[in-house]
């Protein structure tokens, strides 16, 4: 590899700065404070990452000092001591905070850090009906796997051309980054979390930085202040605009992880001869600072974000985040201080060895630790055993298997009863996720009573033909087309009873109500040449908690499960807008079904559990158990063909 004459490799004030732009934009998002787009902290992190890196790899290269060794050292030596200080905070945390199941999935995502996979993990148990990311103290090293591959295999490479000019490397980069770009996109729209989590979707970014790196050999001569001045502040507009500009709603990464890319690339590029005014601006000495500790402070933030969240079973109060932050501060600058410092500079754990033996130990340590966890189910018996039964509730769900389009034009819906294929179907469920919780009443039924049935669910998607349903874990565009196809499975099959169930109210909106009820009469219209009955089931009620999370918390804080229940008042009021879909809406062989009744109990609240059990298994989704309380509510079903004028729908008694 050439050498250039462009600007050597050194320390950049305004790099920290904006370090600290990205840190604390990712710190004030997961804060809940006024920076919707503040996620995109992280890929200004991976541009940083990728051209401080390379450029150091580059230089060593060019001067015939580099090493694979010496590399991995400092890499080590950088990421590891932190990090592992951090992890072994939130075992802690965790052991005496978490419910068996969290910490159990917690342990999974320890060995998964110490192996430098964790994005693989996270990939693969996030979507609709994984735990939450608030009981997820370690989702944020993520990112750090996605470098660490990166740099596992990018310096072989670097290696592989280092005799090449400049200007070749740049041309295979850029290749590369086309490619993973690619991937990108098609991964966003196909596979969202695929393109979210792991690295070849995202090493685009990495490139970037390292394209930058690599160009400074490249060039020669220092480009007009004016130039350099206008694309110094317009990347800071740029990145300003994707941080308060972007929101959860954003398809990312896609077309839109360029913007903030290109405006940390966009900085680094006008700031690397001379500092322009943006330059002078990242340079203050409270942004060098925030940057100098910006690791640690990553490392810290989320984990302890997490904690109260979970302590305070959902949302916490703006004075407890700033706390949450400010604590944050403290053991990031205490980890910076006293870990972090002293070992990049070899006080502690100076020699190669010292250092590589405290990665196998840590390593081997962290990941028995983790694999313990998992294989004793998180340890249940820290908590007392009214708790572990409240606690089972997260994980009382069977039958959840969703029906996509291919299942939906084959009719390969998932059976319920009897399965015998000779047997005509007699009950269809159709629905989203709500229709999907109450399968397994709706199964023992039609065991009972010796019937064939099958279930139509896929979560986020009404159950209206004609309507299109947007939620994120919808078929989307697909929708209409998906309807369309379980109707013809009905008309075909002669179905004979369907039950629609949904969580109405996701779909609920002042303008949606009426493109609803038109689903709702259109749905009724393309089966009224049919014999089949309609059944339509209203909302179970919601809460503003996990269930089984609050019913455990009330046990070990000595308070009454039975007074958690939402009142009736607040739930019937809640149910105001999303019953707009089925008020004045009749038509013949057509039959709603209120599930409210069963779930209120002798002091008006909607009961969240019976019998020691919690009826939900999050808040709103029912529990195995809660989906049996509704067996008298859906048994005249089962009895009711010989009497299609009458709508036999039993009532709870008190």
């Amino acid at each position: 590899m050439s050498s250039g004459t462009g600007p050597s490799l050194k320390y950049r004030a305004d790099i920290d700065g904006l370090r600290a732009v990205a840190v604390l934009s990712v710190l004030f998002y997961h804060a809940n404070f006024g920076f919707p787009g503040g996620y995109v902290g992280v890929d200004v992190f991976f541009v940083i990452s990728g051209y401080l890196i390379t450029g150091l790899i580059v230089q060593e290269l060019r001067s015939g000092r580099f090493e694979l060794g010496n590399f991995w050292e400092r890499r080590v030596r950088r990421i590891l001591p932190p990090l592992a200080l951090m992890v072994v905070a939130s075992f802690g945390a965790a052991y005496w905070q978490f419910f068996p199941l969290d910490f159990k999935e917690f342990g999974q995502s320890a060995t998964a850090q110490a192996l430098l996979v964790s994005n693989f993990y996270f990939w693969r148990t996030s979507g609709y009906f994984a735990q939450a990311a608030e009981v997820k103290p370690l989702l944020h090293t993520w990112s750090l796997a996605v470098e660490e591959q990166f740099y596992v295999l990018f310096p072989v490479l670097l290696i592989v051309l280092r005799r090449c000019s400049p200007r070749f490397l740049i041309g295979i980069l850029l290749l590369l980054s086309s490619l993973s770009f690619g991937l990108n996109l098609y991964g966003t729209y196909r596979y969202p979390l695929a393109a979210f989590y792991l690295l070849p979707p995202r090493a685009w970014e990495l490139m970037l930085g390292s394209i930058l790196a690599v160009g400074a050999g490249a060039t020669t001569g220092v480009p007009a202040r004016w130039l350099r001045e206008l694309l110094g502040w317009l990347g800071m507009l740029v990145i300003a605009v994707a941080i308060f500009g972007f929101d959860r709603a954003t398809r990312f990464p896609g077309f839109a992880a360029l913007v903030p890319c290109v405006g940390a690339g966009l900085i680094i590029w006008a700031n690397a001869h001379q500092l322009t005014g943006a330059g002078r601006v990242l340079s203050a000495r409270p942004m060098v600072f925030v940057g100098l500790i910006s690791y640690s402070l990553y490392l810290w933030h989320w984990p302890v974000l997490v904690l109260a969240r979970y302590l305070n079973l959902g949302p916490v109060p703006p004075g407890q985040r700033l706390l949450c932050l400010g604590a944050s501060l403290v053991l990031a600058i205490g980890s910076w201080r006293f870990v972090e410092t002293p070992v990049r500079r070899r006080l502690l754990l100076g020699s190669r060895r010292q250092i590589f033996a405290f990665a196998l130990f840590t390593t081997g340590l962290l990941s028995l630790g983790g694999w313990m966890i998992n294989r004793t189910q998180g340890l249940p018996g820290r908590l007392p055993e009214a708790a572990r039964r409240y606690a089972a509730g997260l994980t009382d769900r069977t039958l959840v298997r969703d029906s996509g389009m291919a299942e939906a034009i084959a009719g390969n819906f998932l059976p319920l009863g009897n399965p015998e294929p000779r047997r005509p179907i007699k009950v269809m469920v159709w629905g989203d996720s709500h229709a999907r919780s109450i399968m397994p009443v709706l199964d023992r039924l039609c065991r009972d009573h010796s019937v064939r049935g099958v279930a139509a669910t896929h979560s986020s998607t009404a159950p209206f033909v004609g309507y299109v349903s947007t939620g994120p874990t919808s078929l989307q565009a697909e929708s209409p087309a998906y309807n369309q196809a379980v109707v013809d499975f009905i008309r075909r099959e002669r179905v004979e009873h369907v039950i629609l169930a949904a969580k109405w109210g996701s779909y609920i909106s002042p303008t949606e109500i009426p493109r609803l009820r038109r689903g709702l009469a259109d749905t009724v219209a393309a089966l009224q040449n049919t014999d089949v009955r309609i059944w339509v089931m209203k909302q179970v009620p919601e809460h503003p908690w996990s269930v089984p999370r609050a019913l455990t918390f009330a046990v070990l804080r000595g308070q009454d499960p039975d007074e958690l229940g939402r009142p009736l008042p607040e739930h019937l009021a809640a149910s105001q807008l999303r019953d707009q879909i089925f008020d004045r809406f009749s038509a013949p062989r057509l039959t709603l079904l209120d599930p409210t009744p069963w779930f209120v109990d002798a002091s008006s609240r909607c009961r969240v559990a019976l019998n020691g059990r919690s009826l939900y298994y999050d808040d709103h989704h029912l529990s195995t158990a809660g989906a049996m309380l509704l067996r008298p509510l859906f048994e005249p079903i089962f009895g009711s063909a010989d009497r299609p004028d009458e709508s036999p729908v039993a009532r709870p008694g008190r």
